[in-house]
């Protein structure tokens, strides 16, 4: 709160209405048991619990000028307008977040068609190695990472990724280190990772 700046909060996967205005905002009380007191609230709610804010001319709730929110997945016209409307409804003003359009709106083209993902899955803390992992809750479990050193093994299926190196099979991990402490280890020319990738030099 002190700095001279703002963290834009970014959520993750699941229903977008519900995750920034919270299910309350659309289930009647004696619907709400099993959800939780934060997936009752959004995140909007959540942050304005946590670092408050002004209300406008207009009556709504405006959060403080450190902290806002960014949405950008799966955004179309009609969600769009249902998340102004429920914000609205629990007093919040629309200008608390930004939307994003992508390719949700367009051609539909993305990282999930051809099942690619980057993700950060090993960390060193204080000289300790740390397996860290992705595992949104509000997802069905489609975004789940895998986690520790990952090994990369050829089977008669191709391709395989197996995470926590010790629990990995025995085959030699295919990985090679390319970048580490922000320098190149290994260069590939653009010819080598089309053939790496199956396709055939021009």
């Amino acid at each position: 709160m002190a700095r001279d700046g703002k963290l834009v909060v970014r959520p993750d996967s699941g229903d977008p209405a519900d995750i920034i205005c919270g299910v309350n905002s659309r289930l009647p009380q004696d619907k709400l048991g099993s959800f939780t007191v934060e997936q009752r609230k959004g995140a909007i709610e959540l942050l304005w619990d946590e670092f408050g804010g002004t209300v406008n001319e207009q009556g709504f709730k405006v959060l403080d000028s450190h902290v806002g929110l960014i949405y950008g997945d799966s955004m179309n016209y009609e969600r769009i307008q249902d998340i102004c409307v429920r914000l609205a409804s629990k007093g919040f003003a629309t200008t608390n977040l930004v939307f994003g359009i992508g390719s949700f709106s367009y051609q539909y083209q993305t990282r999930d068609t051809f099942g690619f993902a980057m993700k950060a899955t090993n960390v060193v803390i204080d000289g300790e190695e740390k397996a860290i992992f992705k595992d949104p809750k509000t997802d069905d479990g489609l975004k789940k990472s895998l986690k520790g050193r990952i090994v990369v093994a050829q089977s008669s299926d191709g391709l395989v990724a197996f995470d926590e190196q010790p629990h990995a099979p025995s085959a030699a991990n295919l990985l090679e280190t390319v970048w580490k402490d922000g320098k190149f280890i290994k260069e590939y020319t653009f010819d080598e990772v089309r053939n790496n990738a199956g396709f055939a030099s021009a």
